[in-house]
């Protein structure tokens, strides 16, 4: 969420740079790194905007300092101090929430706390899904995050020979990597 590597799925044209769009950097990625993998897709046109719905996921500015003058907003702050001092956070995570809701107001506006604003778009529908990659000797590991639901899975349609290599690959891998688990497991279990 506030990494320095961001990957872009398309360079942006000439016009999108006359626009203001801005080209990233070129970045490579190492093992023992973890991503947060954010993957935002659109039947409109690709430009999501900020909704009109309220709010209700928030991330701590640590770096940011203020003497809060409400009672909510210190509960809030400390509250999220304790529990979710780096990682984005709920409303619903409080006990209180009616007054989680009321000290919120305060925080945002003194920029103790960011908000993430649900995306909609003026013509579609925007689908947004989320996971935690760890990058391993072993190879890469997905450790949080949901399946892909069934309606996005694409039918009918058959990989090239390239992609099928590479995915008979990944499948010989994963199955080595569950073999050899189950063998360790077994050998706990013997030994114990």
């Amino acid at each position: 969420l506030d990494g320095v590597k961001e990957v872009a799925l398309k360079e942006p044209t000439p016009d999108e740079l006359e626009e203001g769009e801005e080209k990233l950097p070129n970045c490579s990625f190492e093992q023992f790194e973890v991503y947060a993998v954010d993957v935002a897709m659109s039947t409109g046109d690709g430009k999501a905007r900020p909704g009109e719905l309220r709010t209700t996921v928030f991330k701590r500015n640590v770096e940011t300092n203020y003497r809060l003058k409400m009672k909510a907003s210190r509960y809030v702050l400390s509250d999220v101090d304790k529990k979710f001092p780096t990682l984005p956070f709920t409303l619903r995570h409080f006990e209180d929430e009616k007054q989680a809701k009321m000290g919120i107001t305060e925080c945002v506006n003194h920029a103790l706390v960011t908000p993430y604003p649900s995306l909609h778009e003026k013509s579609g529908e925007v689908a947004h899904f989320k996971c935690t990659v760890l990058l391993l000797p072993s190879g890469t590991a997905r450790v949080t995050g949901l399946s892909l639901p069934e309606y996005l899975k694409i039918e009918g349609k058959e990989p090239d020979e390239e992609t099928q290599a590479v995915l008979k690959e990944l499948a010989e891998v994963a199955a080595k990597k569950a073999k050899k688990k189950a063998s360790k497991k077994k050998k706990k279990k013997a030994s114990a």
